[in-house]
């Protein structure tokens, strides 16, 4: 019943909401046709990230896709837990505890594949911050599962944190193909999700996360 109704409010409500209304566009969904299993991960400015990457799967990945999110954030009540259970399937996690990785890693080996932001919070529109090491933990334990790069774009200015009230404007969900890492290396692997996430980014024509006030163009450092 559960998965039932996730598959309603994501093709019936939530994808013609954010395409029709928000002003959403998706890039290369269709390299998930032929994916039994997966890790997603891609930049984070929004609450509205995880809803348009779910809404973007196909109707029968997302039963088997959890989102991962910060227990400390999420779970500060019965009903937020029972809200990001219900309408993404999530998995709540304390941040930076061995807990956490062996958590994750256990639904990767039950055949479930994960959305991660490996920033680990929302930073500021156009902003790429530091990524955590537990990506790259989990790739390295699971060599045959591929990663796929995400970038969003726009997505900061939306919603952008500490916002409530969504705000149409044009911003993408461009998908990268699945990339196996060719080292066994921690670093090396986080190195190769980084510019994985970020090779999407410079194929943009316009970055929608970042815009300059017209009387400041000349100076770069007046960007919001």
């Amino acid at each position: 019943m559960r998965s039932f109704i996730v598959r309603t409010l994501y093709l019936l409500l939530f994808r013609p909401l954010l395409t029709l209304f928000i002003g959403v566009r998706f890039a290369n969904r269709e390299i998930f046709k032929n994916l039994d299993q997966f890790i997603i991960v891609a930049n984070h400015n929004s609450h509205f990230d995880t809803v348009a990457i779910l809404a973007a799967l196909p109707k029968r990945k997302l039963q088997k896709t959890h989102t991962v999110a910060a227990l400390g954030y999420f779970g500060k009540s019965f009903f937020s837990r029972g809200l990001m259970k219900l309408f993404f399937n999530a998995i709540l996690i304390k941040r930076d505890s061995a807990r956490a990785l062996i958590e994750m890693d256990g639904l990767l080996k039950a055949g479930k594949s994960l959305i991660l932001f490996p920033e680990g919070s929302r930073g500021r529109p156009g902003v790429i911050t530091d990524f955590k090491k537990g990506i790259a933990a989990l790739l390295q334990r699971n060599p045959t599962i591929p990663f796929i790069p995400v970038y969003l774009d726009g997505f900061g200015r939306v919603l952008p944190k500490d916002s409530y009230l969504p705000i149409p404007l044009v911003c993408k969900v461009r998908f990268g193909g699945p990339i196996l890492p060719e080292t066994n290396d921690i670093d090396e692997i986080l190195k190769s999700v980084k510019e994985g996430i970020l090779s999407l980014k410079e194929k943009d024509q316009r970055d929608r996360n970042v815009f300059v006030i017209e009387q400041d163009r000349e100076d770069p450092r007046e960007q919001l």
